[in-house]
């Protein structure tokens, strides 16, 4: 008797471990009638939001993204290291870059 191949699909592997894909953390928030809400405590804590604090907002694909300040300069500053040729300076690039525009007439 000879030994063949399982089907197709039917490996005889044991099954691998299901692991749930890990969710953003949520709350529910209520839009009060002038259009305000309040950021939960534990969502201002991990924003790095203090008393008084201020947000900066922006909409992307329908959703309202709110990001602390801290965390918008930490975008803009992995922007602009990924985008850095590595030349010199960014400012001194730009500084030359505005007198050759000039030079044209632009």
């Amino acid at each position: 008797m000879t030994k063949t191949s399982p089907e197709p699909g039917f490996a005889e592997d044991p099954p691998k471990k299901f692991v749930p894909t890990v969710l953003p953390r949520h709350w529910r928030l209520r839009i009060a009638p002038d259009g305000r809400f309040v950021i939960p405590a534990a969502a201002r804590a991990e924003m790095n939001i203090g008393e008084n604090g201020e947000v900066t907002a922006y909409l992307q694909d329908g959703e309202l993204r709110i990001l602390s300040y801290f965390t918008a300069v930490k975008n803009a500053q992995a922007f602009v290291k990924a985008h850095d040729t590595g030349g010199g300076s960014v400012v001194d690039e730009l500084i030359a870059e505005r007198r050759a525009a000039a030079e044209l007439g632009e």
